[in-house]
């Protein structure tokens, strides 16, 4: 008998595999409906934000991923991972170009739709702040049980190759929160001012302190130390 590779074989709604699979049935129903949209933009503005929930959550969970191989010990594995979510990170940042193709007056009708809502609410971008100090301190628990500083790992690198390699990636990371943070207070400033309230009643300046923090101080200010250094020494 021959085998119908046309006709879907899982469970679900869809009329393929590939449609049942992934639910797009669902996901593509997540959207307020075209008769009901209240400017043509915004399903542009609901399709970014929905993209880069996903991406931040896929990221999320492999930073997790990374951080229970680094807690095992397992480094090349840590960094492998840590590498794919940063690689998922770089399309949130990219969208966010996209919203600034929506115009001010435009944004405006949409945003009245929005209630209190805000990109503060994150639920992808909080839970990518509560795993960061959590990798960090799994790093440094590595550190402390082998006597090391960061700075003995950055110095003989070639002998600690793959700490190393967490500690770059764990940077890549961090560089990339604050790229995000950086491309959203343009996005804000672009469309709805620099000195104005947003949605949730935060002055857009609140944005720009945030853009202070950084997860791994000691890893960027360990930059600083060797330069010192090597001035020194010169």
């Amino acid at each position: 008998m021959v085998k119908d590779f046309h006709k879907p074989i899982l469970e679900g709604k869809g009329a393929t595999d590939y449609e049942r699979y992934l639910r797009t049935d669902e996901l593509l129903s997540l959207q307020t409906p075209a008769e009901e949209l209240s400017h043509p933009d915004e399903l542009t503005f609901q399709v970014v934000h929905q993209s880069s929930e996903l991406l931040m959550k896929g990221a999320s969970w492999e930073l997790e991923r990374a951080r229970v191989a680094l807690i095992a010990g397992n480094y090349q594995n840590s960094a492998r991972l840590m590498r794919r979510a940063n690689a998922m990170l770089e399309h949130p940042i990219a969208l966010l170009h996209i919203l600034e193709t929506i115009t001010p007056y435009d944004y405006h009708i949409i945003r009245a739709g929005l209630g209190h809502g805000s990109g503060l609410d994150s639920p992808g971008f909080l839970s990518l702040l509560h795993i960061a100090p959590r990798i960090g301190d799994a790093f440094q628990e590595h550190l402390t049980d082998k006597g090391l500083t960061a700075d003995d790992v950055y110095r003989r690198h070639e002998e600690f190759f793959a700490l190393h390699d967490v500690a770059e990636r764990m940077l890549d990371f961090d560089e990339r929160m604050q790229l995000f943070r950086f491309h959203h207070l343009k996005l804000a400033q672009r469309i709805i001012g620099g000195g104005v309230i947003g949605t949730m009643g935060t002055p857009v300046e609140v944005l720009q302190q945030r853009m202070q923090h950084v997860a791994y101080r000691e890893l960027w200010d360990l930059r600083n130390q060797i330069t010192a250094n090597a001035n020194t020494s010169s």
